[in-house]
């Protein structure tokens, strides 16, 4: 048989099972794979760009070069050179006044007369809310915290450095935030020129010389790379990947249970399509055996049922990336409209993904069964006992599970949490199975006592065991991905979010002497505030060895710039809340010598490794020890958290100061209005910013994840219909033979309810029980949060399982159960 002729009876095959409905449920969990992949994926895309965007923003840039000794003639020139656009501007500390508030120490920015490279503030004005570029001569912005500290109204005076200016605004949106998002006492926004003839910028002043940049890749990695060899003191470059990493940790979080929620849901599509082929294959055999009884080889069988699925896989994944265009185009509106903001534009990635995962999940699960029709054999159209063993088959189901493994690990982020996901998959289906197997032999020896339509409806679990199991494995799979997708999206995600919107601290006060201790927390105490407890800050310059001492690679980046500035150390007796030890041994406060415990990411981007030593300088002093302990930190409960801990031997003489983070009403500026009598030198730090963008983080990403779930739900049910499809035939055959021997209507139903309601019911504890487990194991090493487990979870996912089964069992037999005797054996033998 020749090509032409083999596609030509490929297309009217596939004509035909379409008008059959033979690939309904393939076809449907193929389109809902791809369309979650491409369009959710476009979708998460965009909310990703959005937020690389939003660090472009706190950086001012592309890239931006800020000197302590003003220092920043090379960074402009190389800027122009290489056709940068640049933004400068300077950031100092001075006193600010009101007429209605005490002068207190604040942040000065002042902005030259270039424009803001990613576009204008956003400031309250007395018309309104307006996006301007810079304040006029002689007038000054404040942030609104700032404005409720010196509780100045727009158009009121203020004194900034002994200079008086008029309160023209209150900024709303700042485009270039500071990448640490604090604010140290009332933030002034003001010309540069106020700055220069106010005299603030003379000899001793304390300012900080920034330029931005915006341009071609490449011209940016240029001009980092020379910014980076600046040798000044006081010199440091900035990019997105230097944000907080309280924010880092709020974007990396977000995309990994993106990605793992896509994933997911591919994963419960891939499975719905090897079931629903499956069927269509056995559906085939006699087919299939005919063709080798009139003499069709292997290749032209092959051949026949590989164009029919290329054909209708062809169509399906075309269509489901036109309607991933149309479903990021309108949820991106709609995510746009509900945050208030402009998502970037689509990009091509997404879409081709997709349709390469759809067309992987077609070759890996859809195609095994159907190759193993060219081995029937001719006499299966006699004996539909025969099977025949496909070896290429299973190769290609090796391929499928290494190819998930593959999806996993990318989505997860490391081996480990990939094999927690996808073994947490398999061992959960290999328990169903055992599970199944067992229901399927202990019901039957009880129906054997039983009577009527119930013991019917038992013995029917032991005369089909092989579709039993498969019955149970792909409810309890399927409900258990939903129950961990459902507990990770309530559950956990709200304990995150919980961080930023419930209790969290959102003030850090730093500077507080070791005399002054009992001051401040009798302060707090006054205020009715509590603190999450004082802690040490010692400043030490790392000064060895170096990696290359060490023979490893010399830090490159991030890593690199973090190597060349000073370090906030501090000691703990016991390991700190919100840290969890990774590796080694904590140490115990009365015999700990000479050891340090090192944020885990840290030491990777320093290269530093456990056992490794560290020589610090700390105003003149050497002090020396060994890493003992690496730890994961949490940074988004927002207490004062170190990179870097020493052990309490090694802090005694060393100079420090003391931090604390502290939860007030948000712009209530009674604790820094009290400090600023009791301690004059502590300093109030706002991380209100901080913790609004992760806030905005959270909902952007929460909606998203709410498109996420809905389609794993939609492939899950998929899973089940595949299912219970699986015995159709069989059972309308049966359906006939009892209405021939008179059950009623309302037998037949009872007997369906009695047989899903036992296979939903061991499906769906099981279920629950594993998506317990593993979502506890996901919290911990997917999303780096604390395991967490809902009492409910299991009685919901047996109800739901139970309820389920029972549902889809009638649903895909509700037409059955009304049809007359003849309709039934009519419809068997189509």
């Amino acid at each position: 048989m020749n090509a032409v002729s083999l596609m030509r009876m490929a297309a009217r095959q596939a004509w035909q099972g379409w008008r059959a409905g033979e690939f309904n449920v393939l076809l449907a969990a193929l389109f809902v794979a791809v369309l979650a992949l491409a369009g959710v994926g476009s979708i998460a895309q965009r909310t990703t760009d959005a937020l690389a965007e939003q660090s472009r923003r706190l950086v001012g840039g592309d890239a931006a070069f800020s000197s302590d000794a003003g220092n920043v003639d090379d960074a402009e020139r190389d800027a122009r050179r290489l056709g940068l656009a640049l933004y400068r501007s300077v950031e100092l500390s001075s006193m600010v006044g009101s007429s209605k508030a005490t002068p207190q120490l604040g942040t000065l920015k002042a902005l030259a007369g270039d424009a803001p490279l990613l576009g204008a503030y956003r400031v309250r004005t007395a018309r309104g809310v307006e996006l301007l570029p810079r304040p006029n001569a002689g007038e000054a912005w404040l942030s609104s915290s700032g404005a409720e500290r010196m509780r100045a109204a727009i158009g009121e005076r203020i004194t900034v450095g002994g200079r008086t200016l008029v309160m023209t605004g209150i900024v709303v949106e700042e485009p270039d935030r500071p990448l640490n998002g604090v604010e140290l006492g009332p933030r002034v926004i003001l010309p540069l020129t106020e700055v220069e003839t106010g005299g603030l910028l003379g000899p001793g002043a304390r300012a900080s010389w920034r330029v931005s940049v915006a341009g071609a890749p490449a011209a940016i990695a240029q001009w980092v790379k020379a910014r980076e060899a600046d040798p000044t003191p006081g010199a440091r470059v900035e990019t997105g990947d230097d944000i907080s990493p309280q924010l880092r940790a709020a974007l990396d979080r977000a995309q990994r249970f993106l990605s793992v929620s896509l994933v997911l849901t591919a994963a419960l599509a891939a499975v719905a399509i090897a079931m629903a082929s499956r069927q269509h294959a056995e559906r085939h055999r006699r087919i299939a055996a005919t063709f080798r009884a009139l003499g069709a080889r292997q290749r032209d069988i092959a051949g026949l049922y590989v164009g029919t699925l290329a054909l209708l896989g062809g169509i399906a994944i075309i269509a489901a990336l036109l309607a991933a265009a149309v479903l990021q185009f309108f949820a991106g509106l709609w995510i746009a409209r509900e945050l208030g903001t402009t998502l970037p534009p689509p990009r091509v990635w997404p879409l081709l993904q997709g349709a390469l995962v759809g067309g992987w999940i077609l070759l890996t699960f859809a195609l095994p069964p159907l190759l193993a029709l060219r081995r029937v054999s001719a006499l299966a159209v006699l004996r539909s006992d025969l099977r025949t063993p496909s070896p290429p088959a299973l190769v290609l189901f090796g391929l499928a599970l290494a190819g998930m493994l593959a999806m996993f690990w990318q989505a997860a982020g490391n081996p480990q949490a990939a094999a927690v996901l996808l073994g947490g998959l398999l061992a959960t289906a290999a328990v169903l199975a055992v599970a199944g197997g067992s229901l399927a032999w202990l019901v039957a020896r009880a129906g054997r006592g039983g009577s009527g339509i119930t013991r019917y409806a038992l013995l029917n679990l032991a005369r089909r065991r092989r579709l039993t199991i498969a019955q149970v494995v792909a409810l309890g799979t399927s409900l258990m991905a939903l129950l961990l997708l459902l507990l990770v999206r309530t559950d956990v995600w709200d304990q995150w979010q919980a961080t930023v919107r419930g209790d969290a601290p959102n003030r850090f006060v730093i500077n507080v002497q070791p005399e002054q201790r009992a001051t401040f927390d009798a302060t707090l105490q006054r205020l009715g505030f509590s603190s999450a407890g004082l802690s040490p800050m010692i400043r030490g310059r790392y000064i060895g060895p170096t990696a290359r001492e060490r023979g490893r690679p010399q830090p490159e980046g991030r890593g690199e710039r973090l190597m060349d500035r000073e370090f906030n150390l501090s000691t703990a007796d016991t390991l700190p809340e919100g840290n969890t030890l990774e590796a080694g041994t904590f140490w115990d406060a009365k015999t700990a010598r000479n050891q340090f415990s090192v944020e885990t990411k840290f030491a990777e981007q320093l290269q530093w490794k456990l056992g490794d030593t560290l020589v610090f300088d700390v105003a003149g002093q050497r002090i020396e020890g060994r890493i003992t302990s690496l730890r994961d930190v949490r940074w988004e409960s927002f207490t004062p958290n170190f990179f870097v801990l020493a052990s309490p031997d090694l802090a005694p003489g060393l100079p420090a100061t003391y931090i604390t983070a502290v939860r007030v009403p948000r712009g209530d500026a009674t604790l820094a209005t009290a400090l600023s009598r009791e301690i004059p030198n502590a300093n109030v730090i706002d991380i209100d910013a901080v913790t609004g963008e992760i806030a905005r983080i959270g909902d952007q990403a929460a909606m998203v994840i709410q498109v996420v779930f809905w389609f794993a739900f939609l492939s899950g049910c998929l899973v089940f219909v595949a299912a219970v499809a699986a015995t159709r035939d069989e059972r309308i055959t049966e359906l006939g033979v009892l209405r021939t021997l008179g059950a009623s209507t309302a037998q037949l139903r009872r007997s369906q309810l009695v047989e899903f309601g036992a296979i939903g019911a061991i499906a769906g504890s099981i279920a629950a029980l594993a998506a317990a487990g593993i979502g506890s194991l996901f919290a911990q090493r997917v999303l780096d949060l604390p395991p967490t487990w809902s009492p409910t979870t299991l009685a919901t996912g047996a109800i739901v399982g139970t309820v389920a089964a029972m549902l889809a069992g009638w649903l895909s037999m509700r037409r059955q159960l009304h049809a007359t005797v003849r309709d039934t054996l009519g419809m068997s033998t189509n």
